[in-house]
């Protein structure tokens, strides 16, 4: 029985370029949770006279 060396490579480049595709979104949702949650704990950062 012949192994499909081609078939396990594209589905594993599939899988990286879907992973690769949810972590954008999951990153820039992380970095807006927490700068929400540093202005609730300091609101003076978030209005800075000049």
């Amino acid at each position: 029985m012949v192994y499909d060396w081609e078939g396990r490579r594209t589905r594993r480049l599939q899988m990286l370029k879907f992973l690769g595709a949810l972590a954008l979104p999951v990153l820039l949702l992380g970095s807006a949770i927490t700068a929400v949650e540093g202005v609730q704990d300091n609101p003076s950062v978030a209005v800075t006279p000049r």
